[in-house]
């Protein structure tokens, strides 16, 4: 097992983002569920889109800048990928049953 060791500057760094997902975490459900809830009609195809949910999720975010401001938007775009599948995987199997 490798083990990855910091330097306490590049400790602070990743920590201080990882504070910003946190310190973050309502927004950024409140964007998901608006995300979701405003593209329901669109196919899979454009809803899961990654340009789509990163210029959704861009102006929620005004207030971050830099690279603080570029993790949280990844995590928004991730975590709408994730429930998008969901969705998509419990409409598979809807059809199937």
């Amino acid at each position: 097992m490798t083990e990855v060791i910091r330097t306490p500057e590049q400790e602070a760094a990743y920590q201080h983002l990882i504070n910003a997902r946190f310190r973050e975490a309502d927004l950024i459900k409140a964007v998901i569920h608006t995300y979701i809830v405003e593209t329901r009609n669109l196919p899979f195809a454009d809803r899961i889109d990654s340009e789509r949910r990163k210029e959704f999720a861009m102006p929620y975010f005004t207030h971050l800048e830099g690279i603080e401001k570029a993790f949280v938007i990844a995590q928004v775009t991730l975590k709408i990928s994730d429930v998008l599948w969901r969705i998509e995987r419990q409409r598979q199997e809807a059809e199937d049953a």
